[in-house]
């Protein structure tokens, strides 16, 4: 049973579309297994999830979609205490967050311009920020001149652009390219976006973050053939945000164990993420230039002298073919830790508020195992079946 599937039968009691559900399990069955392959299953999995909230908000949430009632309640400088406990790497983030913007009951009492983007008749307001040394969570409230929000397929607006460090050369195509929140009316979205940095080397910093595009889905267009928003708004929205990292709440503990050519280096914990980093073995493949300048054709429609790739970092990136590896994790009460990503040894789940003083980690290179595992958890007999386990304390 695939996360797609489990997922799906999670949402029986929500009115999705049957063609949508059979139209993503033959896109999903079509995808190579790959980084772009997860993405797309990330995006139809936030998507549908969303879904199934927008649902559920029909019935419970008159506050969250009457205009005069949500007028008369503040959210810039307390996005984090309306979505904290929602999104899905939940937790409690507003007592440890700095503040940027905040606003009054009666009219807007804005601290810092300067975190306001608006163009195109939308104006994005950045809100808090929190940092646990891997990611960067960002708060922020989208208003929009022309509405429609109302009718959103559930709790994301999607997000393209890119985003930097201050000092860093080069940019980051958003990967996590979603605000994950609430409609607060027709008008006004809130949400939470998650940023994730290459290393734990920073205690500080600046996020320079360029959208070029805002979208949502609409509730009336759920069976539309195109997979992509429907809605979508483009423009130029630039914000620099500064944050300084928790370095007290989170922590990175050395493994270094190693089983049947894998090993699980090390593992980084905060109060809203573990990521596992692990070693997988790889057999090298024989590219030629002939095959570099066959890929950048169809990459680019031409060969030019100016592709922005190497043939060398094509080799570093495409030459190697790496076993599968998939990874599940279990704390000491042995709940699953959700997983959310897992991309050639960097494994990332949501923690969700759970307790953890210990972890059992699995590493599977065959999928049947791993699925079996992920559906009866750790008491299963396939957990014999992982090729590497290790034993954890957090504490």
């Amino acid at each position: 049973m695939s996360k797609f599937d489990d997922m799906i039968r999670g949402l029986q009691d929500t009115e999705v579309p049957q063609n949508v559900r059979t139209r993503t399990r033959e896109t999903f069955s079509k995808l190579p297994d790959n980084q772009e392959k997860q993405v797309v299953r990330d995006k139809f999995w936030m998507k549908y999830a969303a879904t199934a909230a927008a649902v559920m908000i029909v019935g419970t949430g008159f506050c969250y979609t009457n205009p005069a009632l949500a007028a008369k309640i503040p959210f810039i400088g307390k996005i984090f205490t309306e979505v904290q406990q929602t999104v899905t790497f939940s937790g409690t983030f507003d007592d440890k967050a700095e503040v940027l913007n905040t606003e009054g009951s009666s009219e807007v009492e804005i601290q810092n311009p300067m975190y306001i983007a608006e163009s195109d008749g939308i104006t994005i307001t950045a809100s808090e920020v929190y940092c646990d040394g891997l990611s960067i969570f960002l708060t922020a409230e989208v208003n929009m001149e022309q509405g429609g929000l109302d009718n959103i397929a559930g709790n994301l607006l999607y997000l393209d652009g890119s985003w930097k460090l201050a000092g860093d050369k080069e940019e980051k195509m958003m990967v996590n390219n979603n605000l994950e929140g609430k409609v607060i009316d027709d008008h006004t979205f809130v949400g939470m976006l998650k940023l994730d940095l290459d290393k734990a080397d920073v205690q500080n910093g600046v996020c320079d973050l360029q959208l070029s595009m805002i979208g949502y889905d609409d509730l009336d267009e759920l069976d539309a053939e195109d997979i992509s928003a429907s809605h979508k708004y483009s423009a130029e929205w630039n914000l620099s945000v500064p944050f300084t990292v928790d370095t007290e709440a989170a922590k990175t503990i050395e493994i270094n164990k190693e089983s049947n050519g894998y090993c699980l280096r090390k593992i980084f914990v905060s109060p809203y993420q573990v990521i596992a980093y692990t070693d997988v073995p790889y057999t090298e493949c024989e590219i030629t230039k002939e095959d570099y300048a066959e890929a950048m054709k169809e990459k680019t429609g031409s060969v030019s002298d100016d592709i922005g790739l190497t043939y060398e970092e094509y080799v570093e990136e495409m030459g190697k073919s790496y076993a599968t590896s998939c990874t599940l994790i279990y704390n000491q009460n042995g709940e699953m830790v959700t997983p959310r990503e897992d991309i050639r040894g960097r494994s990332v789940y949501a923690v969700q508020g759970m307790d953890i003083s210990k972890l059992y980690i699995y590493v599977f290179d065959d999928l049947d195992a791993f699925g079996e595992v992920y559906e009866n958890g750790m008491d299963c007999d396939a957990v014999n079946q992982a090729v590497l386990f290790a034993e954890v304390d957090v504490n």
